[in-house]
């Protein structure tokens, strides 16, 4: 009897020293599903993107500036990696270059300290919030947060802080855009909620580009704004890759 139980003792601690591996592998994973690597996570996200090249895009926006009052206004917005951008329009088009122009790389895991914080439900869909700082000293923003969800995954919200003190807070909507063999996830409507410092003049008004503008030496400087402010600008007619020449963007200011 005594040998019958001494069996049985010895067959249920092997067992649980078979189990224990697998106990703490799946321990080790849990763990590491709750605290996501945020480089391969951004280097995952902006894979896709890796060969956009440049881009042309129609928009059209609506803003609600507090002490300015801008039409709606139509445009053609043209970008160049790694930075460079160029509008067309025949009226007043105030773009915000940290958000009203999309560049994903700008989150580039190479070129900013990315940490993650926390998870979190945004619109009834779960996220993964993380913290971007740039690590280009000539950079305007002193840090992003970003929300990254949806599937495929996908940056969905940006919440921003400049050196001159504006805050922006942006939402994506995507849609998907064919062209030839090629598929890409690009924005179809930004909504931009700025707050600009109170009581004094934000320093980093050249965000914002009227260099196309043929009729804005008129009017007050976007950077005199002061208050709080939305920009709804909607995308279409995406063309990727075409190729654009360099000197399309030589008369634009330095950003």
């Amino acid at each position: 009897m005594n040998k019958v139980m001494i069996r049985i003792s010895f067959r249920i601690a092997l067992a649980l020293l078979l189990l224990l591996p697998a106990a703490a592998w799946t321990q080790q994973k849990t763990g590491a599903a709750s605290e996501p690597d945020p480089g391969l996570v951004f280097a995952e996200i902006l894979k896709p993107y890796r060969n956009l090249n440049d881009y042309t895009a129609k928009i059209s926006a609506k803003v609600l500036m507090p002490t300015i009052r801008i039409p709606d206004f139509s445009a053609v917005l043209y970008f160049k990696r790694p930075d460079r951008f160029h509008i067309e329009t025949k009226s007043f088009a105030p773009i915000p270059r940290n958000s009203g122009v999309f560049n994903p790389m700008q989150f580039d895991p190479e070129k900013n300290r990315i940490t993650y914080l926390k998870s979190e439900n945004l619109a009834q869909m779960r996220t993964d919030m993380y913290r971007v700082e740039p690590l280009d000293a000539k950079s305007r923003i002193r840090y992003y947060r970003v929300w990254i969800g949806g599937v495929p995954g996908r940056i969905l919200q940006v919440e921003y802080l400049s050196f001159g003190g504006t805050k922006g807070l942006v939402k994506l909507s995507y849609r998907t855009v064919s062209q030839g063999p090629e598929t890409w996830l690009l924005p179809g409507n930004v909504r931009i909620h700025l707050t600009f410092p109170e009581a004094e003049t934000p320093s980093d008004g050249s965000s914002f580009n009227t260099s196309d503008n043929p009729i804005s030496g008129g009017m007050r400087r976007l950077d005199e704004v002061s208050g709080e402010g939305d920009i709804d600008i909607s995308y279409s007619d995406w063309k990727v890759n075409t190729g654009l020449e360099e000197n399309l963007f030589k008369n634009d200011r330095d950003r």
